[in-house]
């Protein structure tokens, strides 16, 4: 077993070999999936509640773009790197990403509780300030962007370290199935929410939900951070190795190859934003009420879920590259697609449908493309830098897209055309990185890693 393969250490132990290893792995897998659902329950339902909160109280089509897309964009990119470079040179009693998690959660939390009482808050603040009737809703959207800043930036930094965490812990050669395995918890989360909560009732429940989830979340985080027992650790390596597998032509090499995966990568990432962030403002336009948009994300992921653990198959047997590729070559052609055809209500949700389906098939095929081609020693650092350079052209694509919308008067079928060409992009880049992987002297992308 290779070193650092820790996912089969048993919690309660630092190093167990043998039995005893494969004994621990499940309990290990118990302890992460208690912490995925947590994860789960957040990341699926809090985009769409402060949705539901915000356009109850504005309709500037920028601001969703900026808070849901530029925001968390800008944080990874300011305090990513720097938060990945500090994990991983930790070393403490409870490991390198725990100590980072204990801090993140309860803040995560308490943003959360915030935004459950947005209206109470705010209006204390507005009465505090003696300000007119008028500033009353203005001081409601400051309170919720400064909860959901919170909740931003302290979810940027988790997500990164749950991330960093699984690579640690769980052995590299199941990590396709692993992410695929995670992929259903999250989307069966994903099917049960936007099917059984989400519909033209959810305004009335909203503060229950958002005080659930905050629970939720740090309860399962919580028991994560005390069952998961990080393995220990070599010393801290001051300068990075260079070293992707099978790179050996020298450093300058490695660091282009490196710079035009995160580029792939982040253009990958991108190309779905326009329609994940302007997807819910665009119901209008289309004649779509709450609850068949709820049952529409509900349906794209039941069959997210019945795609989840083949996708991680296949990228464990013939390289998340070549998955990426394919599923991001057919969304192209299919966003591109539905900028001519959506024309009605019936239309969106279907397209929808497919952009949510190959959207999560992306993420799913690629998961474990990171933790496949970086250095394990330095992962978290260079996933931070490959996370800055998705915030830069987030930050880019999400503003332009904003701005776009409020230009032509808020015709959001123009989303399908931003996503369309952004992915066609991402396709050349995709096609290039194949070519540079299998150039470099690596396993060849079709062949079993």
């Amino acid at each position: 077993m290779a070193e650092g393969e820790a996912g089969v250490i048993a919690p309660g132990a630092r190093r167990a070999p043998g039995a005893l290893a494969a004994a621990g792995f499940p309990l290990l897998l118990c302890f992460l999936l208690v912490g995925d659902l947590a994860w789960s329950l957040k990341e699926r339902a809090m985009p769409d509640l402060f949705k539901t909160q915000l356009l109850a109280v504005s309709q500037d089509a920028l601001l969703p773009n900026i808070l849901f897309g530029a925001l968390p964009a800008l944080i990874a990119m300011v305090f990513g790197p720097l938060l990945g470079t500090w994990s991983d040179r930790t070393r403490t009693r409870i490991g390198r990403r725990i100590p980072f998690l204990l801090v993140c959660t309860p803040m995560i939390s308490a943003s959360i509780v915030g935004l459950a009482y947005s209206d109470a808050a705010a209006g204390l603040l507005w009465r505090w300030s003696g300000a007119g009737p008028a500033s009353r809703q203005a001081f409601l959207v400051g309170w919720m962007c400064l909860c959901w800043t919170v909740y931003e930036l302290f979810t940027v930094l988790a997500n990164a370290l749950f991330t960093a965490l699984i690579n640690d812990t769980v052995p590299h050669r199941i990590l396709g199935r692993f992410f695929g395995l995670f992929r259903i918890v999250s989307l069966g989360v994903g099917v049960a929410f936007f099917y059984l909560v989400f519909n033209d009732e959810l305004p009335a429940l909203a503060r229950t939900v958002l005080l659930v989830i905050a629970a939720a979340y740090m309860a399962g985080f919580m028991v994560l951070c005390a069952g998961v027992r990080e393995p220990r650790y070599p010393p801290h390596q001051p300068a990075p190795a260079p070293g992707l597998r099978g790179l050996r032509r020298g450093t300058d090499q490695v660091d282009r190859f490196h710079g035009l995966l995160f580029l792939a990568l982040a253009i990958g990432t991108v190309c779905v934003l326009p329609v994940n962030i302007n997807s819910y403002a665009a119901l209008a336009q289309f004649g779509v009420d709450r609850t068949s948009y709820g049952q529409a994300v509900a349906i794209a992921y039941s069959i997210s879920i019945l795609m989840a653990l083949p996708l991680g198959w296949l990228a464990d047997r013939i390289h998340p590259l070549r998955v990426g590729y394919a599923v991001l070559g057919l969304y192209a052609v299919c966003m591109l697609g539905a900028f001519a055809l959506v024309d009605g209500r019936l239309s969106f949700l279907l397209w929808f449908v497919v952009h949510s389906v190959l959207a999560g098939a992306f993420l799913t095929g690629t998961a474990a493309l990171l933790p496949a081609l970086l250095p394990k020693a330095h992962f978290s650092a260079l996933a931070a830098f490959s996370s800055s350079v998705t915030a830069l052209l987030t930050v880019v694509c999400t503003v332009a897209v904003g701005g776009l919308l409020d230009w032509n008067g808020g015709d959001f079928r123009v989303i399908f055309l931003a996503s369309g060409a952004a992915a066609a992009c991402g396709v050349t880049c995709w096609y290039v990185l194949l070519r540079a992987y299998a150039r470099a002297g690596c396993e060849k992308p079709g062949a079993r890693s």
